[in-house]
């Protein structure tokens, strides 16, 4: 962790290695110890509160610059064309070779040198140590939180989500042959519906679980999640649907 962290801190303030080193060593000694009091990642920057020697927490920004629409447009047109990120995105997870997708396009999630602005109000210079301890204290945060950085660059999973998703609809939309579909009954059954066969019934394991996936739609501003909020009703929904089911056997 050492090497690359001192790469990234070497690119922010002009200090010897000894010292550079000593302060990653001092800030790791922060975090472990919980001192970084909150992180909280939004459009253009990250905002830490961590407990130093005073007794009141400094106030700690990492700032960097959004992507632009375009830039985001032109990321969302190559993760529409497979339909696995797509999938890796409703999981949570960052699409396969995201990574080289950015490369592509001469961007990187984790913003270059130049790019940072950092500020605290521990006046020290930077990058300080109360600076560097909210960084790693956001690489830890990574692996449960992949998004964490797209929403400093300007989107989170939901919207990136949103977009993809309108750049599949628009291209299959496109390729609809309108000629093909009949003026009556296309939207008539061709069996009754009491001869559908259905599938066998399963709980699922988790309660909602597709709404829990998508998580919360472009713009939800609630004061609880939209999972949270609807899968009750979901829940309900199952629950009266099987014991239909149950009746008619």
């Amino acid at each position: 962790m050492t090497a690359p962290l001192l790469s990234w801190v070497r690119t922010l303030g002009d200090r010897d290695e000894p010292t550079l080193r000593r302060r990653i060593r001092d800030a790791e000694r922060l975090r472990a110890a919980g001192r970084v009091i909150s992180t909280r990642a939004v459009a253009g920057r990250i905002e830490g509160r961590v407990q130093g020697s005073h007794a009141r927490p400094h106030l700690v920004e990492l700032v960097a610059p959004e992507w632009t629409s375009r830039e985001w447009q032109a990321i969302s047109e190559v993760l529409s064309l497979q339909a696995r990120h797509y999938a890796r995105l409703l999981a949570g997870q960052l699409p396969e070779q995201f990574d080289q997708v950015l490369e592509a396009l001469d961007l990187s999630l984790v913003p270059r040198p130049g790019e940072w602005q950092l500020d605290c109000t521990c006046n020290a210079p930077s990058p300080c140590l109360h600076q560097i301890a909210l960084w790693l204290q956001v690489r830890a945060l990574l692996d449960a939180d992949p998004y964490l950085m797209t929403r400093v660059r300007g989107r989170s999973r939901e919207q990136l989500l949103a977009e993809i998703r309108d750049q599949r609809v628009g291209d299959q939309r496109n390729q609809l042959d309108m000629d093909g579909f009949a003026a009556r009954g296309w939207a008539k059954t061709g069996i009754p519906p009491t001869e559908v066969p259905l599938p066998p019934v399963r709980v699922p394991r988790t309660p909602a679980g597709p709404l829990r996936m998508l998580g919360d739609p472009p713009g939800w501003a609630g004061p609880a999640t939209a999972a949270t909020l609807f899968s009750p009703a979901v829940v309900a929904a199952a629950d009266r649907a099987r014991a239909l089911l149950d009746d008619e056997d």
